[in-house]
């Protein structure tokens, strides 16, 4: 092989290298400590959501509680900024517990998940789906008092 040649294959090989560390990095930052996914998009029945021991948490509107009714023992809490929403259900999740988060589709869920996972260690679910699925699983909710 010539000089050039040999020259044109290293290039490629630094440039593949690069790319899969780049690719590697990309994929590390999608996943937490331990191997933990960020946060789990996933249907949960209400007694499967309450077999994890985990803090459900309705983030609708209070509209939008009245229009359907909630999950009973679901604390209900709009999320908009995820410093106030760690501030109040935080105390709730030091003991470890999994956070499972609730709303009408699972859009809003999925964002709040994804925004939260960097900042609490606990387990995420984002209930795929949401209300609107629930109650077609035959949740019969309850309403806002």
């Amino acid at each position: 092989m010539q000089e050039t040649e040999m020259a044109a294959l290293n290039r490629r090989a630094m440039l593949i290298g690069i790319a899969g560390i780049g690719i590697t990095a990309g994929v590390g930052l999608a996943v937490r400590a331990g191997g933990q996914p960020p946060f789990e998009q996933t249907f949960l029945t209400v007694d499967q959501m309450r077999e994890t021991g985990g803090l459900i948490v309705d983030i609708r509107t209070p509209p939008e509680w009245a229009e359907t009714g909630v999950i009973e023992d679901a604390v209900l809490l709009t999320f908009s900024d995820p410093e106030r929403f760690l501030a109040q259900v935080g105390p709730a999740l030091a003991d470890g517990r999994d956070l499972i988060l609730v709303c009408r589709s699972g859009n809003r869920t999925r964002a709040a998940a994804q925004v939260l996972a960097d900042r609490i260690p606990n387990r995420i679910v984002s209930v795929e789906g949401g209300m609107k699925r629930v109650i077609a699983s035959g949740y019969n909710p309850v309403s806002v008092n």
